[in-house]
């Protein structure tokens, strides 16, 4: 969320943090919105070779030192890509169906080095797809052009599409690995939330640079605990020499399908939700899924 006044802009995350020092490169959306009051509601991007890239984007979060943040912004760049509008000169837009506050986000005209506003191609879903994987891109959002905006809220008006299913998991556990990486973990255990409580889905071991390796198992380190956070049992082998953890660190995985037994079939990680806790990852069936 970018909230503009007065010529300055302030960014949250999610959960309401103030991560204005984090980008730099964002601030001067401030100054060319001038005398205009707003609310957007947008997606804060990192690009590798043309496309969207979540590894590149987690090594800009949570830095606010001006110093590193700066260094940051010259050698990994962002981009604000603007989505939305919810309140516009002293008017509250939430209400308003979508197809309006896209012509009002399109007169903002938020074309920049650093921010611009998402595309859009209504009526064209099918079309947009098959480019989207004719590219490697992980998939499309469609929106009902009658949707209002509901704050905080998950919304069936709103759909991503895509080859790939991404899920929000809380890591429950891990593996020591092997080889190169005995020092660290060879997988996450992981879980979603149930009415019964945390569900084993699975395990993931791959997707991980060699620095979100020592980072993640830094955080581990001081959450273990000496019995399993899942409700549900977990095999054997799958259990085989796990250290437990404290609940508390939610992550994002993408997977082909969900097997027979429900678990994930070939997950692959994309990173931590810092701007996520545990109670904000939606709950799922009995089955966790």
């Amino acid at each position: 969320m970018a909230r503009v006044e007065g010529g300055r802009i302030r960014l949250f995350s999610r959960v309401g943090n103030d991560i204005t020092n984090s980008y730099p490169e964002l601030r001067p959306l401030g100054e060319e919105l001038g005398s205009t009051e707003v609310w957007l509601d947008g997606e804060i991007v990192a690009f590798e070779d043309g496309k969207p890239s979540f590894s590149a984007l987690q090594k800009r979060m949570h830095v606010s030192e001006d110093r590193i943040a700066r260094k940051l912004a010259a050698d990994i760049p962002v981009s604000y890509i603007v989505f939305d509008v919810l309140h516009l000169d002293g008017k509250p837009c939430v209400s308003l169906p979508y197809r309006d506050r896209r012509k009002l986000v399109e007169g903002l005209e938020l074309r920049g080095p650093h921010w611009n506003t998402s595309p859009s191609y209504p009526g064209e879903g099918p079309a947009v797809l098959e480019t989207a994987r004719d590219q490697s891109l992980e998939g499309i959002v469609a929106k009902r052009l009658t949707s209002r905006y509901f704050p905080g809220r998950r919304t069936a008006e709103w759909l991503k599409i895509t080859d790939l299913r991404a899920i929000e998991v809380i890591i429950g556990g891990w593996r020591p690995g092997e080889g190169r990486r005995s020092d660290v973990f060879g997988s996450l255990m992981l879980g979603v939330p149930t009415p019964d409580g945390l569900h084993y889905v699975g395990q993931v071991g791959t997707g991980f640079t060699d620095q979100m390796l020592d980072s993640i198992m830094g955080q581990l380190r001081k959450l273990e605990r000496k019995t399993s956070p899942f409700h549900n049992e977990i095999p054997r082998e799958r259990a085989k020499g796990a250290h437990w953890v404290r609940p508390s660190l939610v992550g994002e995985v993408v997977f082909r399908d969900w097997t027979n037994d429900d678990r994930l079939r070939a997950p692959a990680w994309r990173g931590l939700r810092s701007d996520k806790r545990p109670e904000d990852v939606e709950e799922r069936g009995p089955d966790g899924r």
